[in-house]
């Protein structure tokens, strides 16, 4: 990995850690809430939003398993250098997961803590083609209402590139509360979280 690239991350990396912080916090209180992140430089195929959520919310004592799609040495180095997060081999081993949302197949394999120790658990960082609060044309777009702690009544979005396992998941709720997965699906440059604590539905 000698000749890796270095990509730039947050200019400032205290102060810009922080902001994207409290937008992460704002998007998990409010699920369905969109909120914007980016990095300044794109990280291969990692979204600028993508890339600032892993500088904002890993570090050393953090693991973190890459799906096929990312698992190249660029990307590894990139965010061992900016984080200094080691690698899960495993996803049943990693705190955090990145991948595209298609990619997933099955959430059989990652942790949901146990009841003892519910915050054991896996945070899957999703990269999706769009997220708005809008209806879309697209043939891939999924229309799900929210509902639950952190919502008012209910809220609805559009995420285009889910995979069926992912919408059964978040739609069937298979681990009984508090174990479960949390989510973050990012776009281009903006971001939206679904907790365990949120219920959902295809319209």
């Amino acid at each position: 990995m000698q000749n890796t690239v270095i990509v730039a991350g947050f200019a400032d990396p205290v102060r810009d850690a922080q902001q994207t912080f409290r937008k992460v916090l704002k998007a998990m209180g409010e699920p369905g809430v969109i909120v914007s992140a980016y990095s300044p430089e794109a990280l291969l195929h990692l979204y600028p939003s993508t890339f600032a959520v892993c500088q904002t919310l890993l570090d050393q004592q953090t693991t973190l398993w890459l799906s096929k799609e990312f698992s190249n040495p660029e990307i590894q180095h990139n965010l061992h250098f900016h984080t200094g997060m080691p690698l899960a081999r495993h996803s049943m081993d990693a705190q955090f997961a990145l991948a595209y949302a298609g990619e997933i197949a099955t959430l059989d394999c990652f942790k949901k803590g146990t009841a003892e120790y519910p915050e054991r658990n896996c945070t899957l960082i999703l990269q999706v083609h769009t997220i708005s609060e809008s209806p879309s044309t697209d043939q891939n777009s999924t229309t799900l209402k929210l509902s639950g702690p952190g919502i008012e009544t209910e809220h609805q979005i559009v995420i285009a590139g889910l995979s069926q396992a992912i919408i059964h998941y978040l739609t069937e709720r298979p681990d009984p509360f508090p174990l479960g997965i949390d989510f973050i699906f990012t776009a281009e440059q903006s971001l939206v979280a679904i907790p365990r604590t949120t219920q959902l539905e295809v319209c």
